[in-house]
């Protein structure tokens, strides 16, 4: 129903204005509540950090297409590196939140999703980046072209975020994703 307003709203600006009317693909899946984030609130790290997820299974028939983290550093750099095929234990449960509100009852098919897990390295560096550095707040938002470094993740595999600081510092953060069927990958 959504969509087919948001089609009929597209259509009428572009009759409108001449000009071709479009939503980010983004945009899209959080209007069929695909689009999900975990969020992790602002605590303080001065050692590797550990966010760990779990991809669904093969029998859900959904593929996770991550996009880069969100991030904050209060006040000093922090090394940010995805990892596939880990292994971890404990951590603190996070509810995935979908994107939409409106259908907020459509549930992530994520099999796990912890934050402050240990972790055993084992897996594949897929991904490495940083932000901050010392002396002030700093930050990297995923949103801003996300879509050009999104990956599409193997079923039923554990990931792992390692955030490591330089420092002492506070760290906020959100992890987004959305969650496409089967034979659209």
């Amino acid at each position: 129903m959504i969509n087919k307003i948001v089609q009929l709203f597209i259509g009428a600006l572009e009759a409108l204005t001449g000009f071709f009317g479009f939503i980010t693909s983004d945009h899209a899946y959080i209007h069929q509540a695909k689009a999900f984030t975990a969020i992790i609130p602002a605590g303080s790290i001065s050692a590797a950090y550990h966010i760990c997820f779990k991809t669904p299974t093969v029998a859900s028939g959904k593929y996770i297409h991550y996009r880069p983290l969100g991030i904050t550093s209060s006040a000093d750099y922090v090394d940010i590196k995805l990892y596939e095929g880990e292994t971890y234990t404990g951590g603190d449960a996070i509810t995935p939140i979908n994107r939409n509100r409106v259908a907020s009852a459509t549930a992530s098919t994520m099999q796990a999703f912890v934050k402050g897990a240990t972790v055993t390295p084992a897996g594949v560096l897929l991904y490495n980046a940083g932000v901050g550095s010392t002396g002030g707040p700093q930050n990297k938002a995923g949103a801003g072209g996300g879509a050009d470094e999104e990956l599409v993740l193997k079923q039923n595999t554990i990931y792992c975020l390692t955030l490591t600081p330089a420092g002492a510092t506070t760290v906020t953060a959100s992890v987004f994703w959305y969650e496409e069927d089967e034979g659209t990958v």
